[in-house]
């Protein structure tokens, strides 16, 4: 939409801060002067259309925006991929609009990925006042006794996946007409689906598609997203159809001023830096002090009510009434609240989880700040996009955090400003998504061969599969559900695996969930368990009951698990050379992981209190890797288990910590082993695998991106200050090994072999 930008009373506070006050918060890396909008008369439309836009301020469109609607028009799926504030959900309002004035039977589905945004956009709906548009939302908040209503009259109707999965494909019945009528399907902010999340969404559409063909409908998608390296190739793979892409952006934007800031080292030797939380605070509470209009992003619920705590105490009484945390926790009624009060000015500054980051409408911001890396360039960008909308000024700041992801983009905010290289993968070949929501579209309407066409090459296979475990019988050449319940439910939309562990405390009150898979790591008996800024200690697991019990203790501690962990080839799929005989593989490998013992760490000064032995069971994992094989050490080399083997393993490290700038993941979903003699490849072996069972694509972006990988790792390790290594380089927070050993200088000689910088073997 061409938004009309809140009025302001006075110029933008930015202009009232001094150079020397810009200079105080960080370096400027970028000033990016305006861009006038590229404007187009509007398509012929309905004349109450036309009005309604009128009288939103709308009386052209953006180029961008009449040539979605054409294409949309003449029956092309479409990626719309523009920047934030750009006005892409006019790109599927109006051809829905134009469709339920010029048919009263039309029907169309909004998807996004939060009730909060859907609910943001029902009210901006309404308020075009159009006769004939109908809108409702539909989600777990929907009082039961008005949904037949919705399911009859609405004609624009707006949910999230879940609800599509649960509360509507297994009942397709009930929504019989809308399907049969349903032309358009919007799927907003289509980047956040990636990995497990979406793969599990990009199954539901494809479902949807099969059941609205069964009842006669046949939609047209349109989706939107943050730029990234993929577009067009996410939105094929998501819905399973051609598309086309629309991303010459028509928008205009104001002057926007990019700082970077690095919190400044406190152990050079160590690589230690001053924490975050005190950064984002000091600068948040020195913008809003100056009447900047702020919205700082912070990575998790308990760093921002921090960040705005620390905040508070910097401005005394009064300067905490103008600010105000917001995260996912909060009721919906305190949530709606923060939002208004932030949108008419009201307050001045919120801290924010990414539960802001996603459209939400809170007007006209001056100044984002963004604490640390949020799991993806395009997230960065979407933070940002919150602040100058219009022709307004803008102030885009990042701080930078202590890993070495953060570290990196410091040193190179061209990766930041200049061409997106994050890939957003879904894969609808992974045997644990696809079994459940194979089952749930039999439960719909019973599978056939020809279904292969929605759910793509390995439906025979994993159809096979099902009917040999009894899940699914054939019955007159088709394959029917052999269960009695619905298996949607079944289904967690953002976990590749159906099994968790409920979390309780002493009296029984359910704190939280894991995955089983997660357990012994993360829920042994002594592991410190964090909720909701709580610590609380595990008593117990039980694996047969799948439920374990934490007792509340002081925030004193932290714990963390001794893993061993294997790795074993199952099959190689591709393979390609790399300098001075080294080898590029990828394929599928089967992982165990063993917990051994864990190590009680004091949270004051990181002390460690005592390592414990445990016995817990072995984690099976058969995922996707890719690894790197060295030629045999030369004849005659006897290199040491610490240099060789902690040159190998500060690689492993180093560039599962950068993956995630090429793959659109979190460090977390990666896992990694490293080897001096790999039982079967008999050579040195870096492994790096997709943390999730069957795999998500991640291992796989890895092998595609290896060259530059490898260079920018490579320059991370190179250019940290530290001396041995720090995690703003080759240590991890999640090693299994407790980042032993470890050879900065080792893994620099390493690097520069396999990219054929040196010819020496790295055998120091």
């Amino acid at each position: 939409m061409n938004p009309k930008a809140k009025p302001r009373k006075n110029t933008s506070p930015l202009a009232g801060m001094s150079r020397r006050a810009v200079e105080s918060i960080g370096e400027t890396v970028a000033s990016i002067p305006p861009k006038p909008p590229k404007l187009v008369d509007m398509p012929e439309l309905h004349p109450k259309l036309v009005e309604a836009l009128g009288r939103e301020g709308v009386k052209q469109l953006y180029s961008h925006q009449r040539e979605a609607y054409e294409r949309v028009s003449s029956g092309e799926n479409i990626m719309v991929a523009t920047a934030t504030a750009s006005g892409k959900s006019l790109c599927y309002k109006v051809p829905a609009f134009e469709n339920a004035l010029e048919n009263p039977g039309s029907r169309a589905l909004f998807l996004y990925p939060t009730k909060a945004l859907a609910q943001d956009q029902l009210g901006k709906i309404k308020s075009y006042k159009l006769p004939g548009v109908h809108p409702a939302t539909y989600d777990g908040d929907t009082p039961r006794a008005i949904r037949p209503d919705i399911r009859k009259k609405a004609n624009i109707v707006l949910m999230n996946p879940d609800m599509l999965n649960i509360g509507v494909l297994p009942h397709h019945d009930s929504w019989a007409n809308f399907l049969k009528n349903l032309e358009i399907v919007a799927v907003d902010e289509a980047h956040v689906l990636r990995g497990v999340f979406g793969s599990h969404v990009a199954a539901v559409l494809r479902r949807l598609r099969r059941v609205a063909r069964m009842h006669g409908g046949d939609p047209k998608f349109v989706l939107t997203s943050a730029t990234i390296a993929n577009p067009q190739e996410l939105a094929e793979s998501l819905i399973g159809v051609p598309f086309s892409l629309v991303d010459e952006d028509g928008a205009s934007s104001g002057p926007r001023r990019v700082v970077f800031r690095n919190p400044p080292l406190t152990d050079k030797e160590k690589g230690s830096r001053r924490s975050i939380l005190t950064e984002g605070a000091q600068v948040f509470a020195s913008l809003v002090g100056s009447g900047v209009r702020t919205i700082a992003f912070a990575k998790t619920r308990k760093t921002a009510e921090l960040i705005y705590r620390y905040a508070a105490d910097r401005l005394g009484v009064d300067g905490a009434k103008k600010m105000s945390p917001y995260r996912a926790g909060y009721t919906p009624k305190e949530r709606r609240e923060i939002e208004q009060r932030l949108f008419h000015g009201d307050l001045l500054g919120v801290v924010s989880t990414n539960a802001l980051e996603l459209g939400v409408d809170v007007g006209s911001l001056d100044a984002v700040v963004c604490c640390g890396y949020p799991g993806s360039v395009a997230s960065i960008w979407q933070q940002w996009g919150r602040a100058g909308r219009g022709n307004d000024p803008s102030l885009a700041i990042y701080i930078a955090g202590r890993d070495s992801l953060d570290q990196f983009l410091y040193e190179n905010p061209k990766r930041v400003l200049g061409k997106r290289v994050e890939a957003a993968r879904v894969t609808m070949e992974n045997p644990y998504i696809l079994a459940p929501h194979l089952l749930a579209a039999a439960h719909e309407t019973p599978l056939e061969a020809s279904d292969e066409e929605f759910f793509g090459p390995e439906f025979g296979r994993m159809a096979k599969s099902l009917m040999d475990d009894g899940s699914l019988v054939e019955s007159g050449g088709r394959l029917v559900y052999a269960g009695g319940d619905s298996p949607a439910r079944k289904i967690s939309l953002r976990s590749a695996s159906s099994e968790t562990v409920m979390i309780a405390d002493n009296e029984g009150e359910l704190i939280g969930t894991a995955e089983a898979s997660r357990a012994p790591r993360e829920l042994h008996p002594g592991a410190t368990y964090l909720h909701r800024g709580n610590a609380y200690e595990i008593k117990n697991l039980d694996f047969q009951t799948h439920r374990a019990v934490a007792r509340r203790v002081p925030n004193k501690f932290h714990t963390r698990p001794r893993v061993e962990t294997d790795v074993e080839i199952l099959e190689e799929l591709d393979e390609r050379p790399l300098a001075n005989g080294a080898t590029l593989h990828f394929g599928r490998v089967s992982t165990t992981d063993t917990v051994t013992h864990y190590k009680k760490i004091q949270v004051a000064d990181e002390r460690e209190v005592g390592v414990f032995p445990l016995d817990m069971p072995d984690v099976v994992l058969e995922t996707q890797a890719m690894w790197t094989t060295l030629p045999p050490i030369p004849r005659g080399a006897k290199p040491s288990f610490e240099s060789f083997g902690g040159a190998l393993h500060a690689a492993e490290h180093a560039m599962i910590g950068l993956l995630p700038l090429f793959a659109m993941c979190d460090r977390g979903d990666i896992g990694g082993l490293s080897i001096p003699a790999h039982r079967q490849t008999a050579l040195p072996t870096i492994f790096i695998y997709d943390g999730y069972p069957g795999g998500v694509g991640i291992s796989r972006r890895g092998f595609e991106a290896f060259g530059p990988l490898s260079r920018d790792t490579l320059g991370v390790v190179t250019r940290c200050p530290c001396e041995r290594g720090c995690p703003a380089c080759i240590q991890s927070p999640k090693c299994g090994n407790w980042n032993e050993p470890l050879s900065k200088d080792g893994s620099v000689h390493l690097l520069r072999y396999v990219l054929g910088q040196i010819d020496r073997y790295p055998t120091l």
